[in-house]
């Protein structure tokens, strides 16, 4: 079981760094105009926003199942390891992009996908590490 999760957090991780190159140069071959990183930008929020939501599902999916005493289907999925470390990723990059001031702190949408991401990724981290990595100790 730990090799199957891991061998997914390195898939993930190489799916996160396609998706981050992607908007790299996304962004660096966008021309020189007005609202020049208006596009990084919507990609930045609409991937945010699908994270949570994708986690938020998976979550909701895991909760069902642990309060009807279920077998656990989430405890070794591609997409549920995916989506912890994916949202992780985007809080990271928000906090990242608030400390370099290329966003400003309001009281937004973008805040609140940010700190829900935030959660959403860390209790899925650790669900994946209670059910998978605890119980093999």
């Amino acid at each position: 079981m730990k090799e199957k999760i891991l061998t997914y957090a390195v898939i993930s991780f190489a799916i996160i760094n396609i998706w981050t190159l992607y908007l790299f140069f996304d962004y660096f071959t966008e021309k020189d105009e007005i609202m020049h990183s208006l596009g990084l930008f919507l990609n930045f929020v609409y991937t945010a926003v699908a994270a949570v939501v994708l986690g938020g599902i998976l979550l909701l999916i895991r909760l069902v199942y642990h309060y009807q005493k279920k077998a656990n289907p989430l405890q070794a999925n591609f997409l549920y390891v995916l989506s912890g470390l994916f949202n992780l990723n985007i809080f990271i990059i928000w906090a990242v992009s608030l400390s370099l001031n290329m966003l400003e702190l309001g009281s937004g949408r973008l805040q609140i996908c940010a700190i829900a991401s935030l959660l959403l990724g860390i209790l899925i981290l650790l669900d994946i590490y209670k059910s998978s990595f605890k119980s093999a100790a």
